[in-house]
């Protein structure tokens, strides 16, 4: 980790260089729904958390912006895949599970899948098949 990339962290929220490439990133891949300030903020400090462990790891010799740059496109990725699919997504991965609670935290829409109308034979009978005999009314003029 190099004097420069904790600078550039601590400058880059200020500037709004997150946001601005999270929003640049959605457009590309094409997403049309309104990702709200809130949610956009959650998912930079995210990305922010990710790309400085990796910095900090020390094993790559990326910077800290370019660290910045690839996860905030691998969470426009995933709002992409949210907002167009209605698979589940699921799994063991704690980087997946912290983005579902974001996209559910936020309301984030999904495309439902309708199943296929199909009918079913009801077996019960209905409530008022006797009612008419059983009426006070209805006993009076019967036995008349």
């Amino acid at each position: 980790m190099r004097l420069i990339d904790s600078t550039v962290r601590l400058c880059a929220p200020s500037l709004g260089v997150g946001r601005r490439w999270l929003r640049e990133q959605l457009a590309e891949l094409g997403v049309k729904i309104h990702v709200t300030e809130g949610c956009l903020q959650d998912l930079v400090s995210d990305a922010d958390a990710a790309s400085w462990r990796r910095v900090s790891d020390a094993l790559e010799g990326q910077g800290y912006l370019s660290c910045l740059r690839e996860e905030l496109a691998s969470r426009a990725q995933f709002i992409c895949r949210w907002t167009s699919s209605d698979e589940r997504m699921s799994g063991d991965d704690d980087r997946l599970t912290t983005l579902v609670r974001i996209a559910r935290n936020y309301a984030l829409p999904r495309p439902w899948k309708v199943p296929e109308p199909a009918a079913t034979a009801v077996s019960r009978k209905p409530s008022n098949w006797k009612w008419a005999p059983h009426a006070v009314g209805m006993q009076a003029l019967t036995q008349s």
